[in-house]
């Protein structure tokens, strides 16, 4: 068992030795690794991708990137800071406009939310930075997929002369929040023996409090230490009262629900990095009177259901793929694409955890099912080992040191296992708030959301490098569902950390697992032809939204082509 530090040790260990465990989880990682350096590995850029002259001068030796020249340079980063701050001026129209219903309104204040940069501890990124809509609000620049493995740089820069990253750093590839608001909040099914529900990567947006998983999703990154940073959560009620849109949140949540009397270093303290040495540990550095106080959780509270609503509406999740289409019977698939139909609730066993409202017929059969209903959600809401191997380039196994404010990130460095919602279980967020899952933690370690397939295929552009899977490890659809088909298909071709000679990594070697705990079996030896693994990557990419219909007979996907963000009846 490896171990991790509770943040509220004290209350959750009792807890935990109160629980009847046959062998109990200790709170610690082993900081030793057998798994070669960082980034030891050669790095070879994907088929038809060449490095943006703006970008070469950030590669830095050892497979390593300047983030801060990134943050300057690189073209996707500017084509996203366009994108937010057209859409935030968009929404601040829709918000002055006068003529939104309640129902449209509390959408348009949370779309003004999510792509305000001011909301970081810097004023620097909003959350649109991580979470690209032209990109299915995941990370938005190939550079980033190549390099950290998806994994986006925060709001706060690194400038230990020397050290690497200079930017603190997610740990994983950002998790697209399309549909998310259709995770209902977590709970554990007695019965089934399985968690359902939740959000993030590793459940620990459980909406226990909220009853909104996606609501509290939202409130994650403000806080995180490698993302927004904020110290407290009332520096966004702070940041709030300062924006240009105050006026439409007290319009939304009623008059004076920004009214709170800060202390004079409020502007000090909001603009300090969470986890800074200054703030003494401290979750609440903010000196507030207890109505203050409550007056400030409940702004945070609304500020994160507004961006629920935002997130639920059709901006976000509007069922507008061609699948959808297909359902509705207005349009049709390819031959290709029915092909790849057919495994998908078949040979390739994909629906037997992306529901669709069908059998599968990978055990021999006839497909007996119909679909449920015209909007399937492609997820069973659960969480899974698919066995992913470490995905060593990210540079969150380098943070390892102190930052300017007396922060590290990760002190395990490459020690540290992303044991997915092992990690919520055993503490490594704080107490989980229904102590007693923590029984089920030995099922639940190397687990990670089931995430929806819908828009897994959405790019900005043709040649566009999406990272997938909660490490990025995987750069395209086609590798997906060739580390599916093939993951057990080559037994002892990675051996002492290498693959052998004449072996490829991704092609007919893959590395072992991260975590093997819990590894989902039914997958890794699924023997689909090359052809046929063609064939469901053209259906998964009918699951992305904003397609055109070009005639009764014939229809294009318009993968490039941007839904506006403007809810319908605006």
């Amino acid at each position: 068992m490896r171990l991790h530090t509770f943040v509220a040790a004290g209350i959750v260990c009792l807890a935990i030795a109160l629980l009847p465990i046959s062998s109990k989880k200790v709170f610690a990682q082993n900081a030793q690794s057998a798994l070669p350096p960082l980034a030891e590995k050669a790095l070879t850029l994907p088929a038809g991708y060449t490095i943006p002259p703006q970008d070469k001068p950030c590669i830095l030796p050892g497979n390593k990137v300047d983030l801060q020249c990134l943050i300057l340079n690189d073209p996707d980063f500017a084509r996203v800071r366009a994108e937010e701050a057209g859409l935030e001026a968009q929404a601040l129209v829709a918000a002055k406009s006068g003529s939104l219903d309640p129902f449209h309104a509390v959408q348009t204040l949370g779309e003004l939310e999510i792509f305000d940069p001011n909301l970081s501890v810097n004023s620097n990124i909003a959350c649109s930075y991580c979470h690209d809509p032209a990109a299915g609000y995941g990370n938005g620049a190939s550079i980033l997929s190549i390099f950290t493995g998806g994994a986006n740089p925060g709001s706060v820069p690194i400038t230990n002369h020397g050290k690497y990253p200079d930017n603190r750093i997610a740990k994983r590839n950002p998790q697209s929040y399309v549909y998310s608001p259709y995770f209902p909040p977590l709970q554990y099914n007695i019965t089934q023996g399985d968690f359902y529900g939740g959000n993030f990567w590793d459940a620990r947006a459980s909406g226990y409090r909220l009853q909104n998983s996606s609501a509290e999703q939202a409130q994650g990154p403000p806080l995180d230490t490698q993302e927004m940073a904020n110290p407290d959560q009332a520096c966004i009620a702070y940041k709030l009262s300062l924006s240009q849109y105050k006026f439409f949140f007290e319009q939304v949540w009623g008059t004076g629900s920004l009214e709170i009397n800060w202390p004079a270093n409020v502007a000090t303290i909001c603009h300090t990095p969470k986890g800074a040495a200054s703030l003494g540990g401290s979750a609440t550095p903010l000196t507030l009177s207890p109505s203050d106080r409550t007056r400030a959780q409940q702004a945070f509270d609304e500020f994160a259901q507004a961006i629920a609503a935002y997130e639920i509406g059709s901006s976000v999740s509007p069922f507008t793929s061609k699948f959808d289409g297909y359902l509705a019977s207005s349009n049709s698939l390819t031959a290709q694409e029915l092909r790849g139909y057919e495994l998908f609730r078949g040979k390739g066993t994909c629906n037997t955890c992306h529901l669709d409202g069908r059998s599968n017929t990978a055990m021999g059969g006839t497909d007996t099912g119909a679909a449920t209903s015209v909007e399937p959600m492609f997820t069973d809401f659960t969480y899974n080992n698919i066995g992913l191997p470490k995905n060593t380039i990210l540079p969150w196994y380098a943070e390892n040191f102190p930052d300017q404010w007396g922060f590290t990130g990760n002190p395990l460095g490459i020690g540290f296992i992303d044991e997915g919602v092992g990690l919520f279980l055993d503490g490594y967020y704080g107490a989980p708030p229904n102590l007693t899952w923590g029984e089920h933690l030995p099922f639940f370690e190397g687990k990670f959301q089931t995430s929806t397939a819908r828009n897994v295929g959405k790019v900005p552009y043709a040649g566009f490098v999406k990272a997938y899977m909660h490490n990025g490890y995987l750069l395209s659809l086609k590798e997906v569902v060739h580390f599916y088909n093939t993951r057990d298909a080559y037994p002892g071709a990675f051996v002492n950390g290498q693959c052998r000679p004449g072996t490829v990594e991704k092609v007919n070697c893959w590395p072992p697992p991260e975590d093997p705990n819990n590894e989902n079996m039914t997958i890794g030896h699924l023997g689909l032809t090359n052809a046929e693994e063609n064939d469901l990557v053209a259906f998964l990419k009918t699951l992305t939204d904003g397609f055109v219909q070009t005639s009764s007979l014939t229809s294009t996907p318009a993968s490039t082509i941007r839904k506006p963000a403007t809810p319908p009846g605006r």
